[in-house]
């Protein structure tokens, strides 16, 4: 009988200890996810030039939307585009732009780099992705691991997102994350 008594509280113990903090919940895999974020948000970005833009003549008919771009980036009020100056070139004529950029498009310039004959070729934010929710946690007992897919969804589109950039930006991403299972819990980042 002695033997039994002793049992009872060890088995007990033993299934209080086997249904722990060990398995990832939901709401553990969400919290660390945020965490890991912080106040950073991936940012997505369009590459744009502005500066000293030309165009010969012979290819004006081939590349109607060039100064079509430039036109609708002004009136949403980005680009400040200045007169057209033609300028006789080696294979002919050339329209050349002087294009600046306004205090609007400054805020989201990212980087720039500039070439040898004053073009500038702008990184430039269109959106934002934020952490939103976990869809679902698989867990890998064998290996520590978790596979955990989160959902992250698209916030502060900048007047540089277009249309044609919604396909390779959609409203929600879904993304597959491995969280690491340590002797200090699950973890996601460092």
């Amino acid at each position: 009988m002695k033997f039994k008594t002793t049992i009872l509280p060890i088995l007990l113990f033993t299934l209080l200890i086997s249904c722990s903090s060990d398995e990832l919940t939901t709401s553990k895999a969400e919290s660390m996810a945020i965490e890991c974020q912080g106040n950073k948000n991936l940012v997505k970005t369009t590459t744009s030039s502005y500066g000293v833009l030309e165009q010969w003549d012979r290819f004006k008919k081939k590349n109607t939307v060039f100064l079509e771009s430039y036109k609708k980036l002004e009136e949403k009020g980005l680009y400040n585009m200045g007169e057209l100056q033609r300028v006789k070139g080696v294979l002919g004529m050339k329209e050349r732009y002087e294009i600046s950029l306004t205090p609007k498009a400054e805020k989201l310039l990212i980087s720039s780099k500039k070439d040898a004959k004053g073009r500038i070729t702008g990184k430039f934010k269109i959106c934002e992705y934020t952490f939103e929710s976990v869809e679902e946690i698989h867990e890998i007992p064998a290996e520590n691991i978790a596979n955990v897919k989160l959902k992250f969804i698209r916030i502060n589109e900048t007047p540089f997102f277009k249309e044609t950039h919604e396909k390779s930006n959609p409203k929600e991403v879904f993304k597959q994350v491995k969280y690491k299972k340590t002797n200090d819990g699950w973890k996601l980042c460092n």
